[in-house]
């Protein structure tokens, strides 16, 4: 078992470094057969495929960089690119970036795994070098390229004990796009206020871990920002060069939530773009009427609002949806027929005999 703990370098100023949570790389193999992990399973994913496959959709994700040719990502990456000079560019050397990636995208190809949204499209931003940590400044210029790119989505499974003003703008720009803003809470629990940069921030949805007994793990971080918690231990995904292994932590319960996300958002496309989400503060308020309650009664700063709950969370936006459109077939039906009667009326008086 391989312990993942980056260490921090000396950087000579106060600019805030972030690092991948500690997180442990359980097994690496080679999977001969297509597997469908337990979060998938346990929360029904498979079966909201009938519906959407994320067709269409961008979610940005910033880590250690992607395995440019895994036979699971190969088609998923839409766009790569390094921000940390790195000697291997967008590839990913560490493991962790291609592993948050499988989650979300990775293919139905009969082998390896498959992703929570097998047909949505990946922008990589390497901001975290081959040892594991990057600056906030790296960071930043990877959220300005995942709004310049279009981004539906941005996720990040990443953090620090330390704010940065300019990585909060960069946060609030995105939000301002219409991106979905997606944070790891970090590996620090059991501790209350343990939740990390930038999952901290108000604008961001902030994700914790459960493991297969639906219960919060002992690492995940604790504390008033965590918004969510998702499958995150023990988690089947892609892994360099070509292969599949078992990671734990909030890094890969936050590519599960972007993935149901990039679900809900090509379901409300397909209606038109006519939603109840379109905000950030949609996704949040739609997330805290569709959870799943757990721990103590309402909020609390374990699970947040409680379990993700993708099929509430894809059908009460749907439901929203529906009524939509509903109202404005009738609007247009009214219309019409206001039209119709005022030129049946305007007829009607241009042929009446003038009694002046």
């Amino acid at each position: 078992m391989d312990s993942q703990v980056p260490q921090l370098p000396e950087t000579g100023s106060d600019e805030p470094i972030f690092v991948l949570p500690p997180y442990k790389v359980e097994r690496v193999l080679i999977a001969a057969a297509e597997i469908t992990d337990w979060g998938l399973e346990m929360f029904a994913i498979p079966n909201l495929w009938k519906q959407t496959k994320g067709k269409g959709i961008k979610v940005a994700v910033l880590d250690t960089g992607v395995a440019l040719r895994h036979p699971e990502l190969v088609d998923a990456v839409e766009n790569a690119r390094d921000f940390t000079n790195s000697p291997s560019g967008p590839s990913d050397v560490d493991g962790h970036g291609t592993h948050v990636a499988g989650i979300i995208a990775a293919r139905e190809n009969r082998g390896g795994v498959v992703g929570v949204a097998p047909e949505a499209k990946l922008l990589v931003g390497k901001v975290l070098g081959d040892n594991g940590y990057g600056t906030a400044g790296q960071l930043v210029k990877g959220i300005r390229w995942a709004i310049d790119q279009k981004a539906d989505i941005l996720s990040m499974s990443l953090g620090s004990p330390l704010p940065s003003d300019e990585m909060h703008e960069a946060i609030k720009a995105a939000v301002e796009a219409g991106i979905f803003v997606i944070c790891a809470a970090g590996n620090s629990g059991p501790n209350l206020d343990t939740v990390d940069y930038p999952g901290i921030y108000p604008e961001t949805i902030s994700v914790g871990a459960i493991d297969r007994t639906r219960r919060i793990t002992q690492y995940s971080s604790r504390g008033k920002a965590v918004d969510i918690v998702a499958p995150g231990d023990n988690i089947l995904s892609t892994y360099p060069p070509r292969g599949v292994a078992v990671l734990s932590g909030t890094s890969m319960a936050t590519p599960f939530v972007s993935g149901v996300v990039a679900l809900m958002v090509a379901k409300h496309r397909s209606f038109g773009g006519k939603t109840a989400v379109k905000t950030q503060a949609d996704l949040i308020e739609h997330l805290r009427k569709t959870a799943t309650d757990a721990g103590m009664p309402g909020f609390d700063p374990y699970y947040g609002f409680g379990l993700i709950n993708p099929e509430a969370l894809l059908l009460s936006n749907l439901d929203h949806t529906l009524q939509t459109i509903a109202k404005e077939e009738l609007t247009s039906k009214y219309i019409e027929k206001l039209k119709q009667f005022t030129q049946n009326y305007t007829n009607n008086l241009g042929n009446s005999q003038d009694f002046r």
